[in-house]
C-alpha cells in the first residue's frame, strides 16, 4: 500500500479528541469510537520465529495499563509480508498482532505503547493498523564531539530508547573522530574506546567555560566518559535487545590528526621522508601493517566480542585543510602521502588503498564496511573502488550519500547497497535548526534512486526531537507522509492534541527562520564564537560581526531584529502541550530554545547599540543580562551538553566590555539609520 490514512468513526471521540497522532505514521490505521480499558497486558508466549525481542516487548507492555487486575490478552502470530511488517487489531477484549518477523512484532508493540500514551494512559482505541516501512535500514549516526564526549551510560541508553520508540533499527556511534582546532587552541580529537595495544592513544579534553553554580570561568579537563568507563560493548547489547544494530564509526583518512601523530609508523610522509602526523601512508609495508594493527585491535577488543558485524569506515572529507597545525593554524596541511610508493598515486588511488587495507583486516572476522560517498564520488573512483573490492574478494561495502544543504545529491545506487544521509542536527551546542526540508529532499531522492537505507547524521540533543521524529516518520512511510509539511501537522497533533492548529501555526512561523539553512548557518549562528574560532588571526570576534551588522546595506541588523521578533511571536503562539515518552515536553523544549535564540539576538543587538554611544557605559548591565541568559540556557540543556554549550555563550558575554572599548577606540559601528525610507 503506497498511501496512508488515519480515520475514526464519524463524530467519534477518542479521549475527548480524534485518535492520537502516530509518529511514524502507519500506512493504514482505522479506529472507532470504542475504547478498551487496560489494567495490564497479559502477553502470550511468542512463536520462536518472532521471539527475538520478547524480553523488550514484555518491558514495553509493562508500561501499558492502569495497574488494576483487569488483564487484556495480547497474542502474536506469524504472517507473510515484507520485512518488519505487522498488523495490529485492538478489539473489545484482546490485542492481536500478526508480524512478518521479530522486528514487526516489536514495532507493533511500540504502536500499542504510542496508542496508550495518546489516550492519556487510560485506554486503547478499538481499531486496526496495517504497516511496514519504506526504508529497510533506518538509523541515526551520532558524532564524537564536544558534548557527546560527556554522555554517561544513562544518556546513551536514553538515546537508544528514543530511537527505538521511533521504530528506527540502526544506531551509529563515532568511536574515533578528529576535527580542526577550535576554542582555546586545542586539537579537537575524540577516541571513545580504549585500545589496549596502543595505550598512548588517548584524547584528553580541555574546555574553558562558565560554571552556573560558581558564576565563574572554569577550565574542565577530562577524558570521554565512554572511554574511561569502557561501556561501548554494553551499548551494543542494550541496542540489540531493542532490535537496533549499533554500527561504530572510525574516522579517517580525512581530518585524522590523532592516530598518525601518536603512531608515526602509519603516518603519511612529506617530500623529505618525515612523518607528517596527518594522513596515512598506504604503500610502505610497515605503514600498512601498523594501520592493520589498529583495526585488528578495535576488532578484537570491541567488535568481535559484542557481535558487531559492520564498521563505518568514514572515507569522507579527504583533502588538504588548514587549522590543524597548532604551530601555524593558517598552514594548509595535506593528508596525502609523498613517500616513493605513494607520491605517484592520485588522492583517489590513495583512498582506495587505505580502504582496501582496512577492509582486508575486517574481512578476516566477517565484518563489512559502510562509507560516506563524498570523496569517492568527488575523486571519480567510486566504480574503481567497487571493482577493486570485487577483485580482492572483499564484502561489498554500503555507501551512504550525504549533504545537509541544497542541492542534495542524487545517489548512484547501481553498484551495491546504498543509503542516504540527511541530518537531524549539526551542532548541538549552537542554536537549533529545522532540518525537515533536508530530510525530505534526501529521502525522496534516495527513494527514487533505489536506496534502501536512511542514516541521518546528528549530535545528540533532545532539543532536536522534531528533526528525529520527522526523519523517522518519512523513513518509515515516505509515500504517505506528505513530506515535511504533512509531518509538521501530525507533529503538532502529537505534541499539542488540544490545539494542533495553533501549534502548527507556531511551528510554521518559526520555521521561516530555523528552516532556512543560509539564514541560520551563515548569519544567525555567527553571533556565537564557534565559527570564528576556526580562523585564527583572520577574524576578530565579536568585533567583526558587530561591525558587519551595523552597515546600512545589506541590512543585516534588521535581519537579526526580524529573526528575534519572529521567534518571540512564534513562542507566544505555541500552546501548552503534552509530554512524550523519553523526550519530556516537546513544546516546552521548543519554546525554551526559541527564546534562547531570541534572547541571544536581543543581547547582541543591544551591544551593537551600546557601541554607538561612546559616552555611555553599558558593559556591566549587558554582561549581567548575558549571565542571566547563560543560566537560563544551562537550565534548559542536558548536563552533558552544558559545558560546551555555555562555552559558546561565555565566549560572547566575557567579550562585551572589552569589545565595546575596542569598537569605540576605532570609531565604532556606523550611526543607526533606516536602510529604506518606507520601512521603519
Amino acid at each position: 500500500m503506497s498511501t496512508s490514512s488515519v480515520t475514526d468513526a464519524p463524530g467519534a471521540a477518542f479521549g475527548g479528541s480524534r485518535p492520537p497522532a502516530l509518529i511514524p505514521q502507519p500506512r493504514e490505521a482505522r479506529f472507532s469510537a470504542d475504547r478498551l480499558p487496560v489494567g495490564r497486558i497479559a502477553l502470550d508466549p511468542l512463536p520462536a520465529s518472532l521471539a527475538a525481542y520478547q524480553s523488550h516487548i514484555e518491558r514495553l507492555m509493562a508500561t501499558v495499563g492502569d495497574h488494576s487486575e483487569s488483564a487484556v490478552r495480547m497474542s502474536v502470530t506469524a504472517m507473510n509480508g515484507p520485512p518488519e511488517a505487522y498488523e495490529l487489531e485492538i478489539g473489545a477484549d484482546a490485542v492481536l498482532i500478526r508480524a512478518s518477523d521479530a522486528h514487526g512484532a516489536l514495532h507493533a508493540a511500540r504502536t500499542v505503547v504510542d496508542l496508550w500514551d495518546g489516550g492519556n494512559g487510560r485506554h486503547l482505541p478499538h481499531g486496526r493498523v496495517d504497516d511496514h516501512p519504506t526504508y529497510r535500514t533506518r538509523g541515526v549516526f551520532t558524532e564524537s564531539f564536544a558534548g557527546t564526549d560527556l554522555m554517561e551510560r544513562a544518556d546513551w541508553q536514553a538515546f537508544i530508547d528514543r530511537l527505538g520508540q521511533l521504530k528506527l533499527n540502526t544506531a551509529g556511534i563515532s568511536i574515533y573522530g578528529c576535527w580542526d582546532i577550535r576554542h582555546d587552541v586545542d586539537r579537537s580529537e575524540y577516541l571513545f574506546v580504549p585500545l589496549d595495544e596502543f595505550p598512548e592513544v588517548r584524547t584528553p579534553q580541555r574546555v574553558v567555560t562558565w560554571d552556573p553554580d560558581s558564576g565563574e570561568e572554569v577550565t574542565l579537563e577530562y577524558l570521554p566518559r565512554i572511554f574511561t568507563e569502557n561501556f561501548f560493548g554494553e551499548l551494543v547489547r542494550y541496542a540489540a535487545e531493542q532490535g537496533i544494530e549499533l554500527i561504530p564509526h572510525l574516522g579517517g583518512p580525512g581530518h585524522s590528526t590523532l592516530l598518525p601523530r601518536l603512531i608515526p609508523e602509519l603516518s603519511a610522509w612529506d617530500d623529505d621522508g618525515n612523518p607528517t602526523g596527518y594522513g596515512y601512508c598506504v604503500s610502505r609495508p610497515e605503514a600498512r601493517a601498523a594501520l592493520s594493527a589498529v583495526v585488528s585491535n578495535i576488532t578484537r577488543q570491541h567488535l568481535r566480542p559484542h557481535g558487531v558485524r559492520r564498521l563505518h569506515v568514514a572515507a569522507d572529507e579527504y583533502y588538504p585543510i588548514r587549522n590543524v597545525d597548532p604551530e601555524d593554524r593558517l598552514r594548509v596541511v595535506s593528508p596525502y602521502c609523498r613517500c616513493d610508493g605513494c607520491r605517484d598515486m592520485s588522492p583517489g588511488q590513495q583512498l582506495i588503498e587505505y580502504l582496501v587495507t582496512v577492509g582486508r583486516s575486517l574481512a578476516e572476522d566477517g565484518i563489512t564496511m559502510v562509507h560516506w560517498h563524498d570523496t569517492l564520488e568527488r575523486e571519480g573512483v567510486l566504480n574503481r573502488y567497487r571493482e577493486r573490492v570485487a577483485e580482492e574478494d572483499l564484502p561489498a561495502p554500503v555507501v551512504s550519500w550525504w549533504k545537509y544543504n541544497d542541492p542534495v545529491p542524487v545517489p548512484d545506487a547501481s553498484g551495491g547497497e546504498t543509503w542516504v544521509s540527511p541530518t537531524t542536527g549539526l551542532f548541538a551546542t549552537l542554536f537549533n535548526q529545522d532540518f525537515s526540508p533536508n530530510i525530505e529532499t534526501t529521502l525522496r531522492r534516495g527513494g527514487r534512486a533505489g536506496a534502501t537505507g536512511a542514516f541521518a547524521y546528528t549530535m545528540q540533543t533532545p532539543s532536536d526531537h522534531a528533526n528525529y521524529a520527522c526523519f523517522a516518520d518519512l523513513a518509515w512511510n515516505l509515500e504517505g507522509s506528505g513530506g515535511a509539511t504533512g509531518f509538521r501537522r501530525r507533529w503538532a497533533e502529537l505534541i499539542c492534541p488540544d490545539d494542533a492548529d495553533a501549534a502548527t501555526h507556531a511551528l510554521s512561523l518559526a520555521s521561516t527562520v530555523t528552516g532556512s539553512y543560509p539564514l541560520m548557518m551563515y548569519l544567525v549562528q555567527h553571533i556565537l564564537p564557534y565559527f570564528s574560532t576556526a580562523a585564527a588571526g583572520v577574524t576578530a570576534y565579536p568585533d567583526d560581526i558587530i561591525r558587519a551588522a551595523s552597515i546600512t546595506q545589506p541590512p543585516l541588523e534588521d535581519a537579526y531584529r526580524q529573526v528575534k521578533a519572529t521567534l518571540l511571536d512564534a513562542a507566544g503562539i505555541m500552546p501548552e502541550g503534552r509530554n512524550v515518552r523519553h523526550w519530556g515536553s516537546p513544546t516546552e523544549t521548543w519554546r525554551r530554545q526559541s527564546i534562547r535564540l531570541a534572547g541571544s539576538l536581543a543581547l547582541f543587538l543591544d551591544v551593537l547599540e551600546a557601541a554607538r554611544e561612546p559616552g555611555e557605559d553599558h558593559a556591566g548591565r549587558l554582561t549581567d543580562r548575558g549571565v542571566q541568559l547563560m543560566r537560563q540556557t544551562a537550565d534548559a540543556t542536558p548536563a552533558y551538553l552544558v559545558p560546551a554549550t555555555i562555552r559558546e555563550h561565555w565566549g560572547f558575554v566575557r567579550e562585551i566590555g572589552p569589545a565595546l572599548e575596542r569598537l569605540r577606540a576605532t570609531g565604532g559601528p556606523v550611526a543607526k539609520e533606516s536602510w529604506h525610507a518606507w520601512i521603519v
